[in-house]
């Protein structure tokens, strides 16, 4: 269904007051964006960057980090493994050196990734009591730590301060009382106003307020940004909110501008990237499943040395050896996503699916979230991925819209050793033996706590577009609603008009055109085997370039429906 028709009189004013095409026009006021807040939305700048002091607990974390940097301490960053943990550490640690380095302090920084298969997502014992014997004074974690009352308890009593940047915390759950300082903006008494940043924008309020006397601020300030965009992109986080626009949109304009260090020149290179082609789709699916490969298949401080290096060569061999490994990364995500397909036609289609065997068998827990997402999306259910080994079983979840993930997890949580995550994505660890009354319970509270519709999707769309109206300027202007994500996803047009010329690749993907238009839908050939004579395709309007150097239009499909024979 589309989203309700706005009125003329708001598209027209939009299209005067931006200087915006009709079509984005339309896909502004159809999602309710108008008047003011408009300009705002399209012309995100660093004015929309909010003041650190904002944050619960800045001052706290300010003061002893201070302390830390004038006592000469070694500090340590404790980052989560996957792109948002992985660019915070890289923002902290060159704030810090710079801070040190400025003061002339003996201080020193050192990191440390959790290793994903034998730590897991949080502030580990090991890594305090790793802290510890190495005489470090003060932990700063990132993306972690909210939830580790626990080991932030044991490193206090290791003689070891923790500090604590991070969001992920739950509606009414506590930060860790043995914390120096915790800044969240989702805690209880934080009035900031952003409360979805993600923790590389944390890690740079941090960065900015250590910053804020040093003469070269506004010069350090844009490739920190850089940063936080691959994070927050990557991250999923919301990109309604006026200053995670800013964020991206700041970090893609230096992205695209350059220069760049050594390893982020390299990993853009290997990944295929062009300066000046950058956008936040480019983050999401391009760079961020290569940062992300490390953490899950080997080690994700490859991504901090990498984007540390300073010798271009060593850069271009340690991002060509990323590149390999996500390239064996979606190899083994192929072979997982056909077994899990395969699992769920098997039965009756449960409510909550729950998927997964032992890890000897290829069920690689590193992949579970991405293959818990392709079978979430193709079956529109909440989805566990899991993979045992020996007496544990190590799982993700991905979820829909309404089904909230962790509260699932709440309501089996007798049965988890450990578990976390956002409302549409969870992590967790059980006993192998409780699997049957883990898959079991998961669905029944789908099942008592939502209705049907929950698990019904919807065909949302933003607009309808004749076929010979979707031309190069129509992308070109649809380009100012950039960045595109979470809270505000790239426009979802609508095209109705006769299938011509359908053909398929592999028997998987489809091409064609609707009307005038070029299509290409990818794992759509099952769905136009039996074209029909007229359908409406709902998707994403995109430039391509020929091998010829040609360039057009195409819809990349997302869905479609038949319309009459």
């Amino acid at each position: 269904m589309a989203r309700k028709a706005p009125a003329e009189s708001e598209v027209e004013a939009l299209q005067a007051s931006l200087d915006i095409g009709a079509v984005p026009a339309r896909v502004l006021a159809a999602r309710g964006i108008v008047g003011a807040a408009a300009a705002r939305f399209v012309r995100p700048e660093a004015a929309d960057l909010l003041d650190p002091a904002g944050l619960l607990g800045m001052d706290k974390a300010l003061e002893r980090i201070e302390l830390a940097i004038s006592r000469g301490e070694h500090l340590r960053l404790v980052t989560d493994y996957d792109v948002d943990g992985t660019t915070s550490c890289l923002i902290l640690h060159a704030a810090l050196d710079r801070r040190i380095a400025v003061d002339g302090s003996a201080a020193r920084v050192s990191y440390h990734i959790p290793d994903r298969m034998t730590e897991g997502y949080g502030l580990s014992e090991r890594a305090v009591r790793n802290a510890a014997t190495d005489s470090v004074q003060l932990i700063v974690t990132a993306d972690i730590g909210v939830r580790d009352h626990v080991t932030v308890s044991l490193a206090t009593s290791l003689g070891v301060d923790v500090i604590v940047l991070d969001h992920h915390l739950p509606a009414g759950e506590t930060v860790p009382v043995d914390a120096v300082a915790v800044v969240c903006p989702p805690q209880p008494g934080c009035s900031y106003a952003n409360k979805a940043l993600a923790a590389c924008g944390v890690s740079t309020k941090l960065a900015t307020a250590l910053l804020a006397r040093d003469p070269r601020r506004d010069a350090l300030l844009p490739s920190l940004l850089k940063l936080a965009a691959i994070g927050t992109v990557a991250d999923i986080v919301d990109l309604a909110t006026p200053e995670n626009r800013a964020i991206v949109s700041l970090g893609l304009r230096e992205l695209n501008r350059g220069p760049h260090a050594p390893g982020l020149a390299a990993l853009l290179e290997v990944a295929g990237v062009k300066m000046g082609d950058i956008t936040a789709e480019t983050l999401g699916y391009a760079i961020g499943p290569r940062i992300n490969a490390a953490g899950r298949l080997q080690d994700a401080n490859a991504v901090v040395r990498l984007m540390r290096e300073r010798d271009a060569g060593a850069a271009m061999q340690q991002a060509r050896a990323i590149n390999a490994l996500n390239a064996e990364r979606r190899d083994i995500q192929g072979q997982m996503v056909a077994r899990a397909q395969k699992m769920v036609a098997a039965g009756p289609l449960p409510a909550f699916i729950v998927v997964g065997g032992p890890e000897e068998e290829g069920w690689h827990r590193g992949v579970n979230g991405i293959v818990a997402a392709r079978i979430r999306d193709e079956f529109h259910r909440p989805c566990a991925v899991l993979s045992v080994l020996g007496a544990l079983a190590t799982g993700s979840i991905r979820s829909v819209p309404g089904v909230h993930a962790v509260r699932a997890l709440d309501g089996v949580s007798d049965l988890l050793v450990r578990y976390g995550g956002h409302p549409v994505a969870a992590g967790f660890t059980l006993e192998s033996v409780n699997l049957p009354a883990f898959a079991e319970r998961l669905a029944a509270f789908v099942s008592a706590h939502h209705d049907d519709d929950a698990l019904i999707p919807v065909e949302d769309y933003d607009v309808d577009v004749d076929p010979r109206a979707c031309t190069l300027d129509v992308v070109a202007e649809l380009a100012a609603l950039e960045p595109t994500g979470k809270g505000n996803p790239a426009p979802r047009i609508a095209v109705t008009g006769p299938l011509v010329g359908v053909r398929f690749a592999k028997d998987r993907h489809a091409f064609g055109r609707v009307g005038s238009l070029q299509f290409v839908w990818w794992d759509g050939a099952p769905h136009l085997q039996d074209a029909p004579k007229r359908a409406s395709l709902f998707g994403r309007l995109t430039r391509y370039e020929d091998r010829d150097g040609s360039v057009g239009v195409r819809l990349v499909v997302e869905d479609g429906q038949e319309d009459g024979p």
